[in-house]
């Protein structure tokens, strides 16, 4: 007779296991999605999400002030609902720990006027050196370089962006959601009211609105540890970039634009601490946990145990001056209500969600540990009308990135490099 124990052990382990099905739960999306954007900024630079005030890049540009780096704060509200009555309205109730009152007002966007094209925007000309990757010699075959003109007429060359493969979420916006709110919006007296130093996200809040329903949900993460930048130039002639640890980071990117003018031409230099090509793609955005893992393997974000990267001695000869940007990336928080069923035969409809996102920047002048201009300024906070000679350098970074050269390469950067015209404009200095 054959043994039977085996098959009746067997037998056990498969009435255990359960019944074998391919049944796999089904999720229904929200209709309603709530992005926090909370950037912590050190030095000078230029946040993604809440556009920092003249009064923030003057702090910016004094390390963030007595009380420590700027933190900037961006709310964005989406919904599948219709306002009711129109047009949508949100208030976001914080903690006190905000000090920044009850609650912040998120409004729609006011329907402004289109921009036309025309004689306000200059026909981009130039060239774009192309550099990446750390270390006090540029690779092989760089740097590339590209030709605005064709770049404008459409003829992109086909290795612009040949090592690239980020994955950026976009929050919720007016032309993605057709009802739309968000903070800061402009409204006085709390529309515009700057985030304080000593402000803590950790904490309840609750989101109610005339469209959406009420959101009450707890924040465990506080915005990130500010992050400093130094540089060091070595004899060689390249700049090595050294920065402090930032608790929570998963992973940095660091990059250097300057622009200048070349016989009438412009010319912008452009490097990445990527290992491998990569000319803009969002890598200083706010960047996802586990996109930040991915693109660290990749060798597109240095990883984040990572302090120093040089800039090679080619790019800093070919740039002269320029901005330096560094981003450490940060966690996220994400919740979904309701929560998920613990049955997977039974739908997931999910009603709202909340993800609140965190990123550190620096930034600063190549080749100046300090940021140039400060002794110009006067108790009034007005410019000197004759800058110095640092402030001069400061110019000769980023003169030339101006006129339609931001257009040229796609708005890679965006408003900081600009597109129209510029206009003469009275003075507003001290002499």
């Amino acid at each position: 007779m054959k043994p039977v124990i085996p098959l009746a052990v067997a037998a056990v382990a498969v009435l255990a296991a359960g019944p074998v099905t391919s049944q796999s739960q089904k999720v229904i999306p929200p209709k309603t999605v709530y992005w926090m954007s909370a950037s912590t900024q050190s030095g000078f630079g230029f946040s993604q999400g809440a556009a920092p005030s003249a009064g923030d890049m003057m702090r910016m540009a004094m390390g963030g002030g007595a009380g420590g780096p700027l933190k900037t704060l961006a709310l964005d509200l989406g919904s599948k609902l219709p306002p009711s009555p129109a047009p949508g309205a949100a208030t976001h109730a914080v903690p006190a720990s905000m000090n920044m009152g009850a609650g912040l007002p998120l409004r729609a966007p006011r329907r402004g006027t289109p921009a036309s094209p025309g004689d306000d925007f200059e026909r981009p000309k130039g060239k774009l050196l192309l550099f990446w990757g750390c270390g006090e010699s540029a690779r092989p075959g760089q740097p590339l370089v590209f030709d605005f003109a064709k770049m404008a007429a459409g003829q992109m060359p086909p290795n612009l962006f040949a090592g690239e493969r980020v994955r950026i979420a976009r929050p919720p916006g007016a032309s993605t959601w057709p009802t739309y709110v968000y903070w800061p919006n402009g409204e006085q007296p709390d529309g515009s009211r700057p985030v304080p130093q000593n402000a803590s996200l950790p904490g309840e809040h609750k989101v109610s609105g005339n469209f959406a329903p009420e959101m009450a949900f707890s924040l465990q993460q506080d915005w990130m540890q500010g992050v400093s930048l130094k540089q060091q130039k070595a004899a060689s002639g390249a700049v090595t970039l050294q920065w402090n640890p930032v608790p929570g980071a998963t992973g940095h990117f660091a990059q250097m634009v300057s622009g200048k003018e070349e016989g009438g031409s412009p010319t912008i230099i452009f490097w990445t601490s990527s290992e491998v090509q990569t000319f803009y793609s969002g890598l200083s955005d706010f960047v996802s946990p586990s996109e930040a893992a991915r693109l660290v393997n990749s060798k597109q974000l240095m990883p984040p145990a990572q302090g120093s990267c040089a800039i090679p001695k080619e790019a800093v000869a070919a740039a002269e001056s320029g901005i330096l940007l560094l981003t450490s990336h940060g966690p996220e928080q994400t919740i979904v209500h309701p929560p998920r069923p613990k049955d997977p035969r039974q739908d997931w409809v999910q009603e709202w969600s909340v993800k609140a996102r965190f990123a550190s920047r620096t930034g600063g002048i190549l080749g100046m540990d300090e940021l140039p201009g400060m002794a110009g300024a006067t108790a009034s906070g007005k410019p000197r009308c004759k800058p110095d000679a640092a402030t001069e350098g400061a110019k000769s970074a980023g003169g030339a990135i101006g006129g339609g050269l931001g257009r040229a390469v796609g708005g890679a950067l965006g408003g900081f490099m600009g597109g129209k015209k510029k206009k003469a404009e009275p003075e507003d200095c001290e002499p």
